[in-house]
């Protein structure tokens, strides 16, 4: 950051838009009571030999009025800061500016200074990550409001930009400073590569960044679509399921065996709402049904799936999945697969975690017997507490299986098995098959298992004397409800 006084100039710096080449450039211009910020000691060596200056005067101003501060300007300070630490009459009367840059360019940039693969992280990963950085400038230079600045340099087009200012010989100070430089790569980093790679990157930069977009007309760059029919031959899996009954053991063996991506759950925060239904979504289908926002998860969802795919989580099916699938293309090449376990495993094994004693996680994980539209009258296990109503989520979750199939068995290929049939060799041989597999299967290790082993046993004892009084047909209770005019999807 400089306040350049000869010039009656207050340079705000934000990241990764060449400030450092500029400061430099702009400190030949500058007098020894300007205040002039320090910069790395590489940069500032630069500076000194190229202007004869450096950082001066950003711990104790004097200034042009013999008014005297002792404030801390630093690199890149906010510019609502610089307006709170000078005196008035230079915020208003000095001319104000600042560089912006395409943020999808800038995002690139920031994932290589920041040591690009090094991290660990692909840039997608690290775009998801760290997307409050994205938003960095618009805090240090915003666009609007009470510190907006007099002008903002395109990063694009900056040695033209700079010539707009016409202070005579800054153009060409600035001409062949190349500070931090270095960082990325010359072949594989551009833009255009960058997001075809990484689509779901631009999405959440576009997202972010969306006032600079809309003031310079930055647009989004294109990513690769595919043609109509591409994939159209390649298979989708979802599946209906009620969690606890091995669903990450499930997309396992299906990524293991198949030539599709196959995943469990899209937990990046990013996701919920848009790859992961949140609290909202699922609480909307089980007390309203298929409303806008819904519909809008759904479209998203769908609509972002190319080439073969498989994922095995299983809150989708309870927001929707089935009917937004049955009435989508997508269901032409898609199987579904019903996957259930033993129901005291299952049962014991939320019961030991405590997935039932707190009602966020039921209605973001699996169901609440409060919502307004239930397939089974929850009143008869309310009384037992949490393994009440671990039970009653776990017959719920029949009925719905019998409900899907009768209702759109027509229109759904549904694929069923248990945990326990397709974790043996021969099973998952059977099952595969069911997807075009042949020959060799890999067959996942077991994990995700409940720790307390002995205690779950006496759990299980209690749990397998309760279900074995209970009459239950999940068959005739779906029968009853379609009979009856109802639908999961519409209240």
């Amino acid at each position: 950051m400089i306040i350049c006084h000869p010039l009656k100039l207050i340079f705000i710096k934000t990241k990764k838009t060449a400030g450092t080449s500029f400061e430099i450039a702009l400190s030949r211009f500058c007098g020894p009571e300007c205040v002039i910020t320090p910069i790395s000691n590489v940069d500032e060596n630069l500076r000194k030999d190229r202007t004869g200056k450096t950082a001066q005067n950003h711990a104790a101003q004097v200034w042009p009025d013999g008014s005297e501060t002792h404030s801390n300007f630093y690199n890149h300070i906010p510019a609502a800061e610089v307006r709170r630490m000078v005196p008035a009459k230079i915020w208003d009367n000095y001319r104000k500016i600042t560089i912006v840059r395409d943020p999808f360019d800038a995002a690139i940039s920031r994932y290589w200074w920041e040591g690009g693969d090094k991290t660990g992280l692909d840039f997608g990963t690290f775009v998801d990550a760290a997307r409050v950085l994205l938003g960095e400038n618009d805090i240090i230079a915003p666009l609007d409001g009470s510190v907006e600045l007099d002008d903002y340099l395109r990063y694009e087009n900056l040695s033209a930009e700079i010539e707009t200012l016409k202070i005579d010989g800054l153009g060409k100070e600035f001409s062949g400073l190349r500070a931090k430089s270095n960082q990325r790569p010359d072949k594989g980093a551009g833009v255009s590569e960058t997001y075809a790679t990484f689509p779901k990157a631009a999405d959440i930069v576009a997202d972010e960044c969306a006032h600079l977009l809309q003031r310079f007309g930055y647009s989004k760059p294109v990513t690769a679509v595919a043609s109509v029919g591409d994939g159209t031959d390649e298979q989708v899996i979802f599946t209906l399921s009620a969690g606890r009954t091995g669903t990450a053991w499930l997309a396992r063996l299906l990524d293991d065996n198949l030539d599709l991506k196959s995943i469990h759950e899209p937990l990046l925060p990013s996701d919920f709402g848009t790859e992961m239904p949140d609290i909202r979504t699922m609480r909307e289908f089980n007390s309203y049904g298929i409303t806008r926002n819904v519909r809008d998860f759904w479209s998203k969802k769908l609509g972002s799936i190319s080439g073969g795919y498989a994922e095995s989580n299983h809150t989708l099916g309870k927001c929707g999945l089935i009917e937004t699938l049955a009435l989508h293309p997508l269901a032409e090449r898609t199987k579904v697969v019903v996957l259930r376990r033993d129901i005291v495993d299952q049962c014991s094994s939320y019961i030991a975690r405590g997935d039932f004693n707190n009602v966020t996680l039921e209605w973001q994980w699996y169901l609440s017997p409060q919502y307004r539209n239930v397939m089974v009258d929850p009143s008869a296990f309310l009384p037992r507490g949490a393994v009440g109503r671990a039970l009653w989520y776990c017959f719920e979750m029949e009925a719905r299986y019998a409900y899907y199939k009768q209702l759109f068995g027509t229109r759904i290929q549904f694929v069923e098995t248990t945990l326990e049939e397709v974790s043996t060799l021969n099973g998952a041989q059977e099952f595969l098959s069911n997807f075009g597999h042949t020959g060799p299967v890999s067959l996942p290790e077991r994990a995700n298992a409940t720790a307390d082993q002995a205690g779950l046993e006496n759990l299980k004892k209690e749990i397998r004397k309760i279900v074995e009084t209970i009459q239950f047909d999940p068959a005739k209770i779906a029968e009853s409800y379609i009979r009856n005019g109802k639908k999961l999807a519409l209240i």
